[in-house]
């Protein structure tokens, strides 16, 4: 199921002062379109300007060789965040300008009214921490929950963010300004997801045609009142939402489509740092979100290779010992869907200094509501209890601390089989000694727990369902069993960086050499 990479180039135009550099990129997924970043190369010389002859801070191209890498769900966010890479950016600046990327490319999950959490490793603290911003809770209820991803991804800029704030928002707001090709990720996104969601006017105009089908691939969508709250945003920063105007005409969007909220409710609304769920894998540690998701991911694992190491290359995988640990560890989460399609996305990036972060944010639904802002165009998510939502797999990181090197980053989408699909690639790298590639396209099988119907992929044998037929005598096949992003790091070290987007979705990955 693996693709070939393919080469790829990025086209600059001539700005004055500004001179683009080719790029030698690996590419994991067909994504060949070329593509011109309006702006981004004046606006990242106004960024910040420390750093060495040889690494220009904010002028794209500036650093050469290694990078670092990124993957994500849709291929115009990646590209970004790359470009963020190769002007000096680091881990957390890619991963804030590729969010705000997604944010207008891909908002049946990237909305702005959405929330989520990242599992962040800086090189120099050398530390795995857990930062969340989810959905907030009105004060007084309402359908119209309190967003949370502006914040949160201002506070990881403020934290470990070297790029000027202003030029990580630019492209965002070019695309919703002047209007940008419809990605085969969000159309594709859009028609998995059409039976469960119900679009109100706004999202009509932007998603369908005058004949109610959805918007083609390549067709072009103009946002024009989101861009103004990314103009906003990116002038004034990501706390001025909570605090001014541009929050005030996002609660009166709220209000009106049956949200009670108040400016009490965003202003006291705050993302929370804390130290990353973690355990020991011989010399390495896993960070995972110390949420109860992330207690899930821990333990599923574990219950594996019952708490011991096994990072020799050599350990078997067998498949009914692997459906077992799933059916036992997921079983307390049967209230939950096994697979939602579309509600979250996540993304991964690394720079060349060491410093990772994954990501995994939603709208707890497919366009949350199914209501876009009239005035500022932000898709809005719903208040719902956990037990109505898209199950939110944890983000995960893996490194070595005495070593200081960053080894490994995956983030998941797809309901709860997404933290089985998630620990699952994991486990053939480093277990079994596979290569990330073919890791990530291994085909999955999935239960909520033991005798509940067993799901998998049409890329099963006959010869794997037939000794696991007795425990679970409904078998199901089903088109795909999640989407993973990962990096993986050989031995560590950012030369040897692969990163992948699952062959399932239409994502990219990318990898500067």
């Amino acid at each position: 199921m693996a693709k070939e990479d393919i080469s790829m180039r990025f086209i600059k135009r001539s700005i004055p002062l500004f001179k683009g550099k080719t790029k030698n990129t690996s590419v994991a997924r067909q994504w060949a379109k070329k593509t011109t970043l309006l702006f981004a190369g004046s606006l990242l010389l106004l960024a910040a300007c420390e750093g060495t002859p040889d690494k220009q801070v904010g002028a794209i191209d500036s650093v050469e060789g290694p990078l670092g890498g990124a993957a994500s769900d849709e291929p115009r966010a990646t590209l970004i965040a790359q470009d963020i890479l190769s002007a000096g950016g680091t881990a957390a600046d890619a991963a804030t300008a590729l969010y705000f990327t997604l944010a207008v490319t891909y908002p049946v999950a990237g909305a702005l009214g959405g929330g989520g959490e990242c599992i962040v490793y800086n090189n120099e603290k050398n530390e795995l921490e857990n930062l969340k911003f989810p959905i907030g809770v009105p004060a007084a209820g309402g359908e119209i929950g309190i967003p949370g991803n502006i914040r949160g991804f201002a506070a990881l800029h403020a934290r470990y963010g070297r790029v000027a704030w202003s030029a990580l928002l630019s492209s965002a707001e070019t695309y919703a300004n002047f209007g940008e090709s419809l990605s085969r990720a969000q159309h594709m996104a859009m028609v998995a997801s059409s039976a469960n969601v119900r679009f109100n006017s706004r999202l009509e105009e932007l998603y369908k045609t005058k004949d109610g089908r959805f918007r083609q691939e390549g067709e072009k969508v103009q946002q024009v009142r989101l861009a103004s709250v990314l103009t906003t945003l990116r002038s004034n920063g990501g706390a001025h939402f909570y605090g001014g105007n541009v929050g005030k005409s996002f609660i009166e969007d709220a209000n009106s489509a049956g949200g009670k909220l108040t400016n009490s409710d965003l202003i006291n609304y705050r993302p929370t740092w804390s130290k990353a769920l973690t355990f020991d894998v011989d010399s390495n540690v896993v960070g995972v979100s110390d949420s109860p998701y992330g207690v899930l991911f821990r333990d599923f694992w574990q219950a594996l290779f019952e708490g011991k190491g096994f990072l020799h290359f050599s350990t078997d995988l067998p498949v009914e010992k692997l459906v077992k640990a799933t059916g036992q560890s997921f079983q307390k989460f049967q209230t939950h869907s096994p697979f939602d399609v579309s509600a979250t996305t996540s993304f991964v990036t690394a720079d060349n200094e060491g410093n990772a972060v994954s990501c995994v944010v939603g709208l707890k639904k497919p366009f949350g509501t199914g209501k876009a802002g009239n005035i500022t165009g932000i898709v809005m998510a719903p208040n719902v209890s956990a037990e109505k939502s898209a199950f939110p797999s944890t983000p995960l990181l893996m490194v070595n601390k005495p070593n200081k090197d960053f080894y490994y980053a995956s983030a998941a989408s797809g309901g709860a089989v997404a933290t089985f699909a998630s620990a699952y690639t994991a486990l053939q790298v480093f277990a079994e000694g596979k290569t990330l590639e073919s890791a990530i396209g291994a085909p999955r099988m999935f239960t909520m727990a033991p005798g509940t119907p067993l799901l998998y992929e049409k890329e099963v044998s006959a010869a794997e369902l037939k000794p696991l037929a007795a425990q679970h005598p409904v078998q199901i096949e089903v088109n795909r069993l999640a989407s993973v992003n990962a990096i993986f790091c050989l031995n560590g070290k950012v030369p040897n960086c692969q990163s992948r987007s699952d062959p399932r979705g239409y994502g990219l990955s990318m990898i500067q050499k």
